[in-house]
């Protein structure tokens, strides 16, 4: 009995549970939405539509909709401002749309302009007979007037009690107030000849409606050309977008029909942004006319920017050409690119069929490749290509002959870049790459298409007298130096005559370049110099650097490459000693460098074919050659106690022994000894331990560990003798200086012996 009751009980309270949770039928929380179709720019003082308001509510909202109102105010300070101006007070505004609830059958919507800034909305809304899936919307144009002096947002207040439908308010922005004005530009710049045609579309847009208005009795566009130019007719009006309506019975000409004048009245002013283009021709009076640009002046009651377009190009018939680029280049080396030249039409259609450019080089340069059109760098070239030749059987000019010119429909002059074109200039050949044009295209003047510098710069440490007459002469040192990488090569390249007439070249297998100082005829070198490489990575045989003579009697010192450099590399040469012969006059004596590790421009043979007579790259004085021997000279040779260094005439050299002390005499090798004081190398004569030397008309004879020196057969004792030390023959220097007439100091503070001859 009690767990029955008990049970009762437990059923009775969960019964009401249930009946708390079961939800209640009311009124659900109403609300609306506003939106502008647009927000449009006007300027101040503007009256016209804005564009719809359109309010939105979902089912349950509309159904709580019954005699239900908002309203909508415009501001009422700055005064002036307008809601629905072609109304009265009192009267419904006309075109809303509604559907859904507000559209069914016993729905009653009244929109009434209640004062000069301000509407209501009254609405009820029946039960049925409408979907209640959709939303349901009233949709309604707006149109306001906006006093003058104002700018910014133009804000809608919505105004509605809480039990609205139409609730909450708040502000909705219906527009924006701008300046008067707008933008305008030319879509292309076409070339325009002595017979005038059309000039650049012209587009026009309006920042904000109704920009594009006269004023005051200004027109609201003026468009004025340069003297020498007048607008045809009237230009073609396309409207892209907009309402603005400009007529061709609202446009004038004056200042002699150079300005065009486009008059927007009232009645043709827009009520939204528009943006129409202008299609227009002008003629040209050729006595008045500047070539160049054609730029409008824009002006009017609407300030547009920017206040002047540019909207085409004045100009003949006539083609030029610049250079597009510069490029440098090396002296001696074949096939070298050099800069890109740019061709220029002045307008379309001036590059004429058949017609051609001639190119010629300078002297000495030599053409090696013909160009090609640049198809990336050149612009508006049509169908045209070229035909290129090269002129002569000596390589110096080249024929461009243009084809397929044809320019109908072309608004734009072609620009025609040429590309890859080589050269080849001979070894001594430096300075600009001018390059001379003509042709029956009408194309005349030089272009400056590259630079040439020399493959190598050469300089001596001193240029000393040199006698005439004389062997073994010591100069300074001499150093070569290139003035770019790879200047110097490795390889051998030779130039050949290609079938298109061109200059073209090859490499030679398994050869390698040789660098060659030559003397001139007359001048041998005596003796091999020491070369070493003191600055890059250019790599020398040093096993074959050797020195010869020409047929002609000159010195040649050969300099074998091993491999060329990444960097520019420096080659000293010294220990340089010549023979000069009675046949050299007085004054300058320069060396030359040359060989083929410099000269490219050389045939298979190393002959001189396509440049004769060129072949040295950069000549270096090396000393000063005076009057011819015998003549009384001064020479002063300094040598230091224990060094291998001294110097003749300033002029450092090397011995294969240092001087010494010994029983406080100085003993010097005997070649160097009998040399400093004049003695020739074949004039020092070995035999049966005796030293003889010939000077002139003295005949000195030292043997080998005795005291007694004989001059022309007369005995004179030396109070020391001469000795052999390390294989070398060691003379007491004074003894021997003396007996050849020379004068001997000893400088005791720096160990010099100093030897005046």
């Amino acid at each position: 009995m009690r767990k029955s009751r008990k049970l009762i009980a437990i059923l009775a309270t969960l019964a009401l549970l249930a009946t708390l949770l079961v939800p209640m039928v009311g009124p659900a929380a109403a609300s609306a939405t506003y939106s502008m179709s647009s927000v449009n720019k006007v300027k101040a003082g503007f009256s016209g539509p804005i564009g719809n308001l359109t309010i939105t509510m979902d089912a349950s909202t509309a159904l709580a909709t019954v005699g239900k109102y908002v309203y909508f105010d415009l501001p009422t300070s700055p005064s002036g401002y307008v809601i629905f101006p072609n109304l009265n007070v009192g009267d419904a505004v006309q075109g809303v749309v509604m559907t859904n609830a507000f559209n069914a059958a016993g729905a009653a919507v009244t929109i009434t302009k209640t004062s000069a800034t301000q509407f209501k909305i009254e609405a009820t809304v029946p039960g049925s007979g409408w979907d209640t899936d959709k939303n349901s919307l009233i949709s309604i144009p707006l149109a306001i007037t906006v006093p003058g002096g104002v700018a910014g947002d133009v804000k809608l207040t919505v105004s509605a009690p809480s039990s609205s439908t139409f609730a909450p308010g708040g502000d909705i922005i219906i527009a924006r107030v701008g300046t008067t004005s707008g933008t305008i530009a030319s879509e292309s710049v076409p070339a325009i000849s002595s017979s005038g045609g059309p000039i650049g579309v012209i587009d026009i847009k309006e920042d904000t409606a109704g920009s594009l208005a006269d004023s005051g009795g200004t027109a609201a566009l003026k468009l004025k050309l340069p003297p020498g130019f007048k607008w045809r007719q009237w230009p073609t009006v396309t409207t892209m977008w907009g309402n603005v309506q400009i007529k061709q019975s609202n446009m004038s000409l004056s200042d002699d029909d150079r300005q065009l004048n486009i008059s927007v009245p009232s009645d043709c002013v827009s009520t939204s942004g528009s943006f129409i283009k202008l299609n227009a021709a002008i003629d040209v009076d050729e006595s008045v006319a500047k070539v160049g640009v054609i730029t409008v002046t824009v002006s009017g009651a609407t300030s547009f920017n920017p206040s002047s377009i540019d909207v085409g190009m004045y100009g003949d018939y006539t083609v030029s050409a610049k250079a597009f680029s510069t490029l440098d280049l090396i002296g001696g080396k074949a096939g070298q690119d050099i800069g890109k030249l740019e061709i220029d039409e002045s307008i379309p259609g001036s590059l004429v069929e058949g017609r051609t450019l001639t190119l010629t080089l300078p002297d000495n340069v030599k053409w090696a490749q013909l160009p090609i059109i640049d198809t990336d760098k050149s612009k508006n070239y049509r169908n045209i290509t070229i035909t290129t030749t090269v002129v002569g059987s000596d390589a110096k000019m080249i024929k461009i002959t243009f084809n397929n010119c044809a320019a109908a429909g072309a608004t734009d002059p072609a620009t025609i870049v040429l590309k890859d074109m080589q050269v080849t200039p001979a070894i001594d050949f430096t300075g600009d790459l001018t390059v001379e044009m003509g042709g029956s295209q009408g194309i005349s003047g030089n272009v400056t298409l590259g630079k040439v510098k020399a493959p190598v710069s050469v300089s001596a440490s001193a240029t000393p007298d040199v006698q005439i007459g004389l062997p073994s002469q010591a100069i300074g040192d001499i150093t070569i130096t290139e003035n770019a990488p790879e200047s110097i090569k490795g390889t051998v390249t030779y130039s050949v005559k290609n079938n298109d007439g061109t200059i073209g070249s090859e490499t030679k297998s398994g050869s390698s370049g040789m660098l060659v100082v030559k003397a001139p005829a007359g001048v041998t070198f005596d003796g091999t110099p020491t070369v070493d490489v003191t600055e890059g990575d250019l790599q020398i045989d040093k096993s074959g650097v050797k020195t010869d003579t020409s047929d002609a009697n000159e010195g040649l010192l050969y300099i074998k490459i091993k491999s060329s450099s990444t960097q520019p590399s420096t080659i000293k040469i010294s220990g340089i000693k010549l023979t000069v012969d009675r046949t050299i006059p007085e004054g300058p004596l320069a060396l030359k460098v040359r060989g083929t590790a410099l000269d490219e421009t050389l045939n298979i043979d190393g002959v001189d074919e396509f440049f004769p007579g060129r072949k040295d790259a950069a000549s270096v004085v090396v000393a000063k050659c005076v009057t011819p021997a015998p003549v009384e000279k001064k020479s002063t040779v300094v040598f230091k106690i224990g060094d291998t260094k001294y110097t003749v005439n300033g002029v450092e050299q090397t011995m294969d022994a240092a001087p010494y002390i010994k029983d406080g005499r100085t003993f010097i090798p005997v070649r160097y000894a009998a040399q400093a004081v004049g003695v020739t190398p074949e004039n020092i004569l070995y035999s049966d331990g005796k030293v003889t030397l010939i000077k002139s008309d003295k005949v000195v004879q030292i043997t080998i560990g005795s005291n007694v020196m004989l001059i022309n057969g007369v005995a004179v004792t030396m109070d020391v003798p001469a000795e052999i030390s390390s294989d070398r023959t060691m003379l007491p220097f004074r003894w021997v200086a003396q007996a050849l007439g020379a004068q001997v100091n000893w400088d005791e503070t720096n160990q010099a012996v100093t030897m005046t001859l």
